[in-house]
């Protein structure tokens, strides 16, 4: 038997009370010896002895009862086999959720076990009490039940790739959900849930949660009696961790420069200078970089010496804490030339953007008809440069033509309300009237579009008229008007990236037209496409990566699995590099009030503490303590009564 407050029990010291009472009293009171009653005494001698047997009684009655009263405040918990256990019979189904995320691979200072393997050990304690109750284990990454025979066999060759560490983010809205409507269909009777996560927000709030969340809510209560959810959350920090992504590759000639961004929470422990491993087709080669911020922007140089038109790459740091995201991977291919094409509503504007993105000899890009539009046309191009309304298949064809690695410069359409592509909106038309035109303040110089020229002189962009102005709703601002609002976008989607302008290259919208930014712009764009390398790269734990069944592991033969874990994969020739998501970078996490007020029709999620599993098994017998005190108080009040002989006095 165990205590949920075991602090209280130092409450049994004031049960002694009623005992020091009666041992004051009697020094009270002093014998005298007095002639007179001495034969009064002799002759009640037999009824004192049964009145002292009544007092001290009564005295034990009390001492039992303040003793009950204590206990029942301390909220004992019984273990399967006590005998004052009234709880029901074990649950039918034991189910444990694991978060598998990559950032469950994290340590301490103190410790050198992972979180995931401290949730391992977590779940063996939860099971531990119900022996006869069947075990369930559901992870993250496959989201599929999974019975277990016994506590002993989790750690199993055969579970090995359900429990081991894993490169992949998670969707705890998700997986409960698919555990939850398995039991339905399974029927479950009595259920104990219990999900062991870092409780990471990027893992747990996403854009489809509050639906997922709302149908969790439904199903808990309508088996509020039966099944019950609680989480370990194993949200604790390390004091520093320094993590490494790739945002692009990028090839001139022989020489290669992946953009690298270094991510670390404090700079206590890791500032100035760190050593850094690269590597190219299997060759290591060592770097040394300075820290400076939270965020360093990083581009080093690798020189393809053999000449190799296809290859693999990697950056590695030394392990800290936690070492899952410490690497990641690349690949590039051969050049290519920038084929570009335009596609525009008003014909006029298709003149001014074929001649601004002709090509050295002087060509004019390609035109793209708006009729009889199809994948395969489109996927030729490395650039297209679109302008006006598109139709739902055509906003498709486009969507996979970026996501494939292409370049997609958009401008906006000149109707009012045009049918806009499913991954990028405009606002309404704005038109200046208060002032001559709009004009941009500022931009990001450090962009290949918008940097300055080689002699130093700034892109004009502040001699720009804009009359006219729709501003799109997606990307990060390259450019701004002064107001604040942007006027030109970029964001990656998939392997590629999209750029949008505000304005058109139109009198009536801007001086866009007479070439001194649309040019240079274009032209930059188009450059800086056909150096992006267009090799193939995907998100480990993606439906993607778990459609991969037939591959090898090139970077470590026969170790690593595509759906598990970042690194170099052979996939039908062609070399593919699968990296984790970078969500897995935030340390950002939520608490369970924050998930309490997404399930509104629930019993609150209850918070379960690692020294607090020994005592999981649900029984408290706290009432059974109520009533003995109350048996105790019934006894003491009977032996106050009066006996019948002195009522009929």
């Amino acid at each position: 038997m165990t205590f949920i407050q075991p602090f209280v029990l130092w409450g049994l010291l004031l049960a002694l009370t009623p005992l020091i009472i009666h041992l004051l009293n009697l020094l009270r009171h002093r014998s005298q010896p007095w002639a007179a009653t001495q034969f009064l005494f002799q002759a009640r001698k037999s009824s004192s002895r049964m009145s002292k047997i009544k007092r001290w009684l009564t005295l034990l009655f009390r001492i039992l009862a303040l003793s009950c009263i204590t206990i029942a405040i301390a909220r004992p918990i019984s273990s399967g086999d006590f005998f004052l256990s009234f709880s029901s019979q074990n649950p039918e189904v034991l189910v444990c959720i694991l978060d598998r995320s990559a950032s469950m691979e994290t340590n301490s200072e103190t410790s050198s076990i992972s979180k995931r393997e401290r949730a391992l050990g977590a779940f063996r304690e939860f099971l531990a009490p119900w022996p006869e109750s069947k075990i369930v284990l559901v992870e993250s990454v496959f989201e599929e039940p999974c019975f277990i025979p016994n506590l002993e066999e989790i750690n199993e060759r055969i579970y090995e790739h359900l429990v081991e560490g894993s490169e992949t983010a998670a969707s705890l809205p998700r997986t409960i959900l698919k555990t939850l409507n398995w039991m339905e269909e399974t029927q479950v009777g009595s259920a104990e849930v219990l999900i062991a996560s870092d409780m990471q927000k990027s893992n747990w709030i996403k854009e489809e949660s509050t639906d997922l969340l709302s149908r969790i809510d439904r199903i808990l209560q309508e088996k509020k009696d039966l099944w019950t959810l609680k989480v370990i959350p194993f949200n604790s920090a390390p004091s520093y961790n320094l993590s490494v992504q790739i945002e692009e590759v990028r090839r001139n000639g022989e020489t290669l420069k992946p953009s690298v961004i270094l991510n670390h929470k404090s700079l206590s422990k890791q500032s100035g200078k760190i050593d850094i491993k690269g590597r190219i087709n299997g060759e290591d080669l060592p770097f040394s970089i300075e820290l400076k911020s939270k965020r360093t922007k990083w581009s080093p140089e690798f020189k393809l010496n053999q000449n190799k038109k296809l290859g693999w790459g990697s950056i590695e740091l030394k392990n800290d804490f936690c070492n899952s995201d410490n690497r990641c991977f690349f690949t590039y291919n051969k050049l290519s030339s920038s084929s570009v094409a335009v596609r525009a509503s008003n014909p006029e504007i298709g003149v001014i953007l074929r001649s601004a993105a002709q090509d050295k000899d002087g060509k004019p890009a390609d035109y793209l008809s708006r009729q009889n539009l199809n994948g395969e046309k489109v996927s030729s191009f490395k650039v297209i440069i679109h302008q006006g309304e598109v139709t739902e298949s055509d906003s498709e064809i486009f969507e996979d033509f970026v996501k494939n690695g292409g370049t997609l410069v958009l401008f906006p359409s000149e109707q009012s309300n045009p049918i806009d592509f499913s991954f990028l909106n405009w606002n309404r038309v704005e038109e200046e009237e208060e002032i001559d035109h709009y004009s941009v303040r500022d931009w990001s110089k450090e962009n290949n579009i918008l940097e300055n020229f080689a002699d130093g002189s700034a892109l004009p962009l502040d001699y720009l008229s804009i009359y006219k102005r729709r501003i799109p709703n997606q990307g990060e601002a390259l450019a701004y008007y002064r107001d604040g609002k942007t006027f030109l976008s970029k964001f990656t989607l998939g392997n590629g990236l999209v750029y949008a302008f505000s304005t058109l290259p139109l009198d009536s919208w801007s001086s866009l037209k007479d070439g001194f930014i649309l040019v240079p712009s274009i032209q930059r764009i188009m450059e800086d496409s056909s150096s992006l390398s267009s090799s193939k790269g995907i998100i480990c734990g993606s439906e993607e990566s778990k459609q991969i069944f037939e591959y090898e592991c090139i970077d470590q033969p026969g170790q690593k699995i595509p759906s598990l874990n970042a690194g170099i994969y052979n996939v039908n020739g062609q070399l593919i590099a699968v990296n984790r998501p970078n969500t897995e970078n935030d340390t950002e996490t939520v608490s369970l009030s924050e998930l309490d007020s997404l399930l509104p029709n629930t019993e609150p999620i209850e918070k379960i503490n690692a020294n607090q599993l020994s005592s999981l098994k649900r029984s408290e017998i706290w009432t059974i303590f109520l009533f003995l005190c109350l048996v105790f108080l019934l006894g003491e009040a009977i032996l106050g009564l009066p006996s019948k002989s002195r009522v009929k006095k």
